[in-house]
């Protein structure tokens, strides 16, 4: 009986390590398990897109395309008072989207660069295990060694998940959560890689909300703030203007560039700017508070870039920014004033000592689709009209009038 007890016992030891290594053997890309009716709300913010200011990205997973190579995923994006919504097709390999519609190809593409960044190390075709302890590395210089670091409970707002933290440390520690059953890490803070200073945030994202729903959910109902038109802009127009300007103050050179050269009303224009030293243009002033106001021919101020996206300030922490506007003023000029309110850390009292604005004038475009008569035109079509009521009214025919 002894006998059989301990060959139990032992062969007990030996299949507890098997047990142990497939409890953590679970393998995981981005995606993984994805269906159709999924849906899920983030809150993101990603350096290059208006230095980490926070805009809410949801995405409803609609049904497999005609091919069945991917997925036509609704899509929808709160930026500040700007709600943008559309139709993007996620891969299958990776859900990376593949195609955007142009009006929020902007957002899709911080949603690639956060919260499927991932997929860099692990696909469908490649899943990673949460038993290896190096996915890859990041690719900057010396770059740390990206994989599982332990496992936490860790708390969102869409939920309490055990999940595990894959992560690297270069001067910090950057942490991705990733519960194994969900097809999307549900948080991640990621900072930038610097040399010096404490790094700033590259990008932080955590899940509100997800579910699975056969009909669109509530939250796709929110009214899309595009202007009419803008599905019909012009996206291969790589014409640009670029110059440089003394402000008022003659304290800051502000350079900007914006493109295309003659926007559309009802269209985007990009505009770069960059805030110089008078005396030495290569160098920027560092953590500038500033707005950009849209103003009137009499220069009255009819609208702030700022305001429009829930902020007091915009803020351009090395001294450029890069800003996507629509344009709402109509032809044949929209007039806009860059103002520098001064310098200092974002969310503080500035240093007005480089204060100063700058006015730069864009020429706009009419509408698209909206077709442009001239007067004379519109004059010969009213006499028509106007024959026409005539001849009608005291029934006259052609064949009575005497010439």
């Amino acid at each position: 009986m002894q006998k059989y007890f301990l060959l139990a016992f032992f062969s007990a030891l030996l299949l507890i390590p098997l047990g142990l290594n497939s409890a953590f053997a679970d393998s995981w890309y981005p995606g993984e398990g994805l269906k159709t009716g999924d849906f899920f709300r983030y809150n993101v913010c990603f350096t290059d897109w208006h230095n980490c200011t926070q805009i809410e990205l949801d995405f409803w997973v609609q049904n497999k395309t005609s091919d069945g190579s991917g997925y036509n995923v609704q899509f929808l994006t709160i930026d500040g008072n700007n709600i943008q919504k559309g139709h993007t097709v996620f891969g299958t390999v990776t859900p990376d989207p593949v195609y955007s519609d142009p009006h929020i190809a902007d957002y899709t593409n911080v949603y690639r660069n956060t919260i499927i960044w991932l997929d860099a190390f692990a696909t469908s075709e490649s899943p990673k295990d949460f038993s290896y302890p190096a996915w890859g590395r990041t690719g900057s210089v010396g770059g740390g060694t990206v994989g599982p670091k332990d496992q936490e409970q860790v708390t969102v707002q869409g939920g309490s998940y055990k999940a595990w933290v894959i992560g690297w440390h270069k001067g910090v520690d950057n942490k991705i959560w990733v519960v194994p059953n969900m097809p999307f890490p549900v948080k991640g803070i990621v900072y930038t890689d610097v040399t010096q200073g404490k790094p700033p945030p590259q990008y932080v994202f955590e899940l509100l909300e997800t579910g699975n729903s056969q009909t669109s959910p509530e939250f796709l109902n929110r009214i899309s703030s595009t202007t009419p038109g803008a599905g019909i802009c012009p996206t291969d127009d790589t014409s640009a203007v670029h110059d440089s300007l003394n402000t008022d103050s003659n304290s800051m050179v502000i350079e900007y560039r914006y493109s295309p050269a003659i926007p559309h009303q009802g269209c985007p224009v990009q505009l770069t700017l960059y805030f110089e030293h008078p005396y030495d243009p290569g160098q920027k002033f560092s953590s500038v508070q500033y707005d950009i106001y849209n103003v009137d021919d009499k220069g009255v101020n009819i609208g702030s870039v700022a305001t429009s996206i829930g902020q007091g300030t915009l803020f351009a922490p090395v001294g450029e920014d890069v800003r996507t506007i629509v344009i709402t003023q109509p032809p044949p000029v929209t007039h806009y004033l860059i103002n520098v309110i001064g310098t200092g850390a974002e969310n503080t009292n500035p240093d007005t000592a480089y204060s100063g604005f700058v006015k730069i004038d864009v020429k706009t475009a009419p509408p698209l689709g909206v077709p442009e008569f001239p007067v004379s035109a519109i004059m010969v079509m009213a006499i028509v009209v106007a024959m026409g009521i005539l001849f009608t009214r005291y029934k006259t025919s052609f064949s009575t009038l005497k010439f």
